[in-house]
């Protein structure tokens, strides 16, 4: 299974926006890549933190978040496969 493209982001105007965005994309990407940790595990806080240390750049949020779902992804299989 393949990720899909995070459309979404063009049209994030606020931080409500950017939680809504990333919560849909996980879903439709549940079984993809770590991002069912995202829909059971993360807090809208946790969302939120990328989107302030991105000063509301979503583009920019979303690639920190989606490098963090990756490599927590990438560790978790290391580890099923040791």
């Amino acid at each position: 299974m393949k990720l899909t493209k995070p459309l979404f982001l063009n049209n994030v105007n606020n931080e409500q926006e950017f939680i809504n965005g990333v919560l849909n994309y996980a879903y439709t990407n549940y079984e993809v890549g770590g991002w069912d940790e995202v829909v059971e595990a993360w807090l809208d806080g946790d969302i939120i933190e990328y989107y302030n240390d991105a000063n509301g750049n979503a583009k920019r949020a979303f690639k920190a978040l989606a490098n963090i779902v990756k490599i927590r992804y990438d560790y978790a299989q290391d580890i099923r496969n040791a």
